[in-house]
């Protein structure tokens, strides 16, 4: 797998579990003015997600038609992962890795190169700020 797949996925894999964990929190959090907040938990999300993407990568209409149903199958699919209660956290790790994986190749697959790497780039940044929040995360702990 190439190098930028894994950084893409190892950044999903963070945002999946951060997200697994917020829901097992026992305590309420309060709501974040960050535009990616609840993403992955209703359709709206699905059309900021693409417009963020849009926006960053310069996407046509006709890459945008082909990646609305990607995003939304990926957030319906993870929203069933998160809502089995069957599952246990690493088995809900998994099956979300795997769902994030397929779902970016899909989305590579829509890209141009100059846009692939832009996106990876994103990514980067992404996990940059995910890890930056998970060591914040600790030293409070």
């Amino acid at each position: 797998m190439s190098k930028s797949r894994w950084s893409i996925l190892t950044i999903l894999v963070l945002l999946a579990a951060d997200l697994t964990f917020a829901q097992t929190s026992q305590e309420p959090q309060a709501p974040t003015p960050n535009k990616h907040a609840g993403m992955h938990h209703n359709g709206e999300s699905t059309d900021q997600h693409l417009q963020m993407l849009s926006e960053k990568l310069n996407l046509t209409d006709d890459q945008k038609a082909k990646l609305r149903p990607i995003l939304q199958d990926q957030m319906q699919q993870m929203k069933t992962v998160r809502e089995d209660s069957s599952l246990s956290q690493e088995q809900k790790r998994t099956k979300m890795k795997s769902i994030h994986e397929s779902s970016h190749d899909q989305i590579n697959a829509v890209l141009t190169p100059e846009q692939q790497a832009k996106f990876e780039q994103m990514r980067k940044e992404q996990m940059e700020k995910h890890k930056g929040m998970q060591e914040g995360k600790m030293e409070h702990e």
